[in-house]
This record gives structure tokens, C-alpha cells and sequence, in this order.
């Protein structure tokens, strides 16, 4: 619904509008509206002030007198009158003048500033001799810039929607690269993404295609330095590097490992009287400085997150 001529009514009357998020027009009290102006919009060119204000309400006496002239319920105007304010504050935020007829014509600079310009001196929409109070201000029936100038906005529109559209892409990315490796890490304890080997009957050749070699790991005696040095320092742990629910991959991967010269072991921790843990780890011992450069050369060697979890006396 459009409220122009209600909106310039109520300021020729009260002589001050305020509009929500746009700001206040302000007539002086010695201007006098001709009470007749036919078909013709009137405009006060002079005595009118416009001061913006992005924070500002609605005045409720606004409110009052367009419910005593639509005869509308306050709620029904009320929710009339925010959508139409948002319409006006969409088009002049993408470089659109708008005119409120009786009033004066709102842009936007680029300072993000509403300018106001008293009369109806610039198109803010398309319209069949448009009346103005000066004479020398009309223009023909249609402007020949018209298609260039809807042509310009709707490029705008799209280029916008282009811009929110790869900030929501690279949010996206951003959010879900974590949530991505997590879930890689959580895969080691799910059974449906770990087969076990095919060949149940015996340790498996590390030469075969389905388990590659793999270097033999470094004794823990000489991982660290520090540890060799002083034994006072170092602290027995199990270096867990997987976990299953089949005891057949646990027994099969430690074979596999201990057949090329690596001490792994693995243990159980029920879950319920079915279902249970089996966790493959080695022992080693660790100097406290060197728990980090031991568990990224153990992560490198094995490709998965190590545990670490001090040996029970």
C-alpha cells in the first residue's frame, strides 16, 4: 500500500514526520498548504528540513492517523507501513531515488548517508507526465534512459547476490574442512569403514598389494636423546595408534607389524557382554619434553591420531 499522500497529509498538519530507519522532515509553521491543488501534487519547496536518522521510530501519532483514515485495524497499519518504509530503504540502498509525493525526493550518497531534496526533482519511478510545481521541471511522457537506467539496477542486484553468494560459499568451506577431518579421525573406531584381512589363518605378507610395507618403526630406546640419558625422566606409555571392534583386524595387524620387527601388542575394553574395544598400541619409554615429537613421528609412520596413555605399575 502506498502512503505518500497520507505521510505528506500528517506533515502539512503536524508539520514534523518521523519515519522509522529513515529520519524526520520538518515543515516550518509558517508555511501554508493550498487547500486545492487539484490533480496536481503539491510540494513545499521552501521551510522543509529532513534530518537523518537511521535509529529513528515511527512516530505512534503517525500510526493514530492513518488508522482514523484507512479505517483499518492499528495492527494491519502498523505492519502496512513498516513494509512499505523497507520497500523505500531497499531502493535507495542500491543507488535508487525514491519521491514521496507531497514531499520531497530521498537518495543515498556514499557516505551511506539519506540526502533530501525538496520537491519531486528526480524519477524515482516510471510515470506518464509527472506534474511538478515548477514548470520547467517536467519532462516527457517517458524517459529514453529508462531501460539503461533498470538495466544498471537489476546489474547491481545480480552482482550482490554474486558477492553473498562466495562469502556463503567460503563460510561453508571454513566450517566444514574441521567437522571434515574429525570425522576422519573418528573413522579408525568405526567398523563399518575398517575390513578386515581377508586370510584369517596366519600373519599376512607385507609384500602383498592390500598391505603395503611399511618401515620398521624406531626402537623407543633411541627416539629421544633426553631419554636415554636420563631414565629418572621417562615415564613408560602406550602409544595407541588404532582402535576396532574386530578382534580379527587386531590380531591380524599386530602379526603383520611384530612379523617385520615391531613390538605391537593390543588389548580389550568391554563395552557390553557382545561388543568390545581392541586398541593396538606399542610401549614405549618417553621423556616427558619428548611426548609431542614422539606421537607426530608415530602419526606420520602409521598415517592416523596417536594416544597416548601412561602404563599402569
Amino acid at each position: 500500500m502506498k502512503f505518500d499522500v497520507h505521510l505528506a497529509a500528517y506533515l502539512y498538519e503536524h508539520k514534523s514526520l518521523k519515519l522509522e530507519g529513515i529520519g524526520t522532515f520538518t515543515l516550518d509553521d509558517k508555511v501554508r498548504i493550498p487547500l486545492e491543488h487539484g490533480k496536481e501534487v503539491y510540494y513545499p519547496i521552501e521551510g522543509l528540513e529532513f534530518n537523518f536518522d537511521p535509529k529513528s521510530n515511527t512516530d505512534e501519532n503517525v500510526i493514530v492517523s492513518l488508522v482514523k483514515k484507512l479505517h483499518k485495524i492499528e495492527p494491519l497499519v502498523r505492519s502496512d507501513l513498516e513494509y512499505y518504509l523497507s520497500n523505500i530503504k531497499i531502493l535507495l540502498n542500491i543507488g535508487n531515488p525514491y519521491t514521496i509525493e507531497g514531499i520531497g525526493t530521498l537518495i543515498r550518497n556514499n557516505q551511506r548517508i539519506y540526502e533530501f531534496t525538496p520537491g519531486n526533482f528526480l524519477p524515482a519511478k516510471e510515470k506518464l507526465n509527472p506534474k511538478r510545481e515548477n514548470a520547467d521541471h517536467n519532462y516527457p511522457v517517458r524517459s529514453r534512459f529508462s531501460a539503461g537506467r533498470f538495466f544498471v539496477i537489476v546489474l547491481i542486484f545480480v552482482s550482490v547476490l554474486a558477492v553473498l553468494g562466495g562469502i556463503g560459499w567460503g563460510i561453508f568451506n571454513f566450517t566444514t574442512r574441521p567437522s571434515l577431518a574429525n570425522d576422519e579421525e573418528q573413522s579408525q573406531v568405526n567398523t563399518d569403514t575398517i575390513a578386515p584381512d581377508k586370510d584369517t589363518t596366519g600373519p599376512k605378507n607385507p609384500l602383498s598389494s592390500t598391505n603395503p610395507p611399511v618401515p620398521v618403526p624406531i626402537p623407543a630406546s633411541v627416539v629421544s636423546t633426553k631419554s636415554a640419558a636420563n631414565a629418572a625422566d621417562s615415564t613408560m606409555y602406550r602409544m595407541i595408534f588404532e582402535i576396532t571392534k574386530s578382534k580379527e583386524r587386531a590380531y591380524t595387524r599386530v602379526e603383520q607389524l611384530n612379523n617385520i620387527g615391531s613390538n605391537a601388542q593390543y588389548d580389550s575394553i568391554p563395552i557390553d557382554d557382545t561388543t568390545a574395544y581392541y586398541r593396538l598400541f606399542l610401549k614405549m619409554k618417553v621423556a616427558d619434553a619428548d611426548t609431542i615429537h614422539v606421537k607426530d613421528s608415530l602419526k606420520g609412520f602409521f598415517g592416523k591420531r596417536i594416544f597416548m596413555e601412561r602404563e599402569h605399575r
